[in-house]
């Protein structure tokens, strides 16, 4: 019998197998309540008899997919951090998934380790929320910003300074770009025109298309920067810096620029992977950047290449 005292946690999958193995698991974690629901319908039920603290999904069922489970859900309870289980081959429902406001995702069959970090990264994510309820971000305030930007004016061409206004910048960018409970590497992937246009992006973080617009031109301000920030004995051939706790790697082409917000540490296949993305969007689109004119119907298949490297560098290969 559970204690009604002790946080719930709500998995959802149609597989019997998996879910004896999370119920297998949760015998480890007293501290917990697990509630087991075998399709979307009776999770439903279930979410609304009680509160839970986060909730585990399949995406492949029947009748109602994971995703439109989710898509119900975050409409109920947006605050509430849903981890997907999903295969390899299911990757772009993994992207979809983000879009639609998932915190994560595992891979399929769950392992200890990988539930209890998802579990970990909820935990995190639910104090980080309640530590932000007093201070919504001002995106009126931030475009502002973003247009007013200078190095020069804040003091950034002084070697380790660091002014109250960049601060701000770097923590408003950390809430918008970072997904506090995204357990793999990469957060954010811009596809850009040089003169800032926002060609296509990809967030873990559920970055609308206002804000992404106001993103791109920020990164697009602070380009001299980042540019000047490379150490000239760098061996890399792409500009990296680091904001907070995040790093923005900036790969430049002839018509077009690809920014990668991140973090932890990105390898040598990774960069390449950067770099080969933008050289392949470039090479199939060159007609039409040469003479582009701002319409992003021209640029239908360019998704398709964020979608892809997300897929490629997203997780640590094990």
């Amino acid at each position: 019998m559970s204690d009604e005292k002790l946080p719930n946690i709500l998995a959802v999958d149609d597989d019997f197998a998996v879910r004896m193995a999370m119920d297998f698991m949760f015998k480890k974690w007293p501290e917990y309540n697990l509630i087991l629901a075998e399709d979307p319908n009776d999770a439903l039920t279930k979410l609304d008899e009680r509160e839970y603290m986060m909730m585990f999904s399949d995406i492949n069922m029947p009748v109602m997919s994971g995703l439109d489970l989710l898509k119900i859900v975050k409409e109920k309870k947006p605050d509430l951090p849903v981890v997907m289980l999903t295969s390899e081959t299911d990757i772009q429902n993994s992207i979809t998934a983000f879009r639609y406001g998932a915190m994560d995702y595992l891979l399929k069959p769950p392992t200890i380790a990988t539930v209890r970090g998802a579990i970990e990264k909820a935990v995190e994510y639910l104090e980080e929320m309640a530590s932000q309820q007093s201070g919504a971000i001002d995106m009126d305030d931030f475009k502002d910003m973003v247009e007013n930007f200078s190095p020069e004016k804040m003091g950034l061409k002084d070697s380790g300074s660091k002014s109250t206004e960049f601060s701000k910048l770097v923590n408003i960018l950390q809430e918008k770009l970072i997904h506090p409970g995204k357990i793999g590497r990469i957060h954010n992937l811009f596809l850009l025109s040089k003169s800032g246009i926002v060609i296509a992006n990809l967030s873990a973080n559920n970055v609308d298309q206002t804000d992404a617009d106001i993103l791109g031109g920020m990164f697009t301000a602070v380009k001299d920067f980042m540019e000047d920030a490379v150490s000239a004995s760098t061996t890399s051939s792409l500009n990296d810096i680091q904001f907070g706790n995040f790093h923005v790697k900036f790969a430049s082409g002839a018509y077009s620029e690809l920014a990668v917000v991140y973090t932890g540490i990105l390898n040598q296949e990774a960069e390449d992977a950067i770099m080969d993305t933008l050289i392949a969007f470039e090479f199939e689109n060159m007609k039409v950047l040469e003479k582009w004119d701002g319409d992003l119907s021209k640029m239908g298949n360019s998704s398709k290449f964020l979608e892809e490297l997300f897929a490629g560098i997203d997780k640590e290969k094990s």
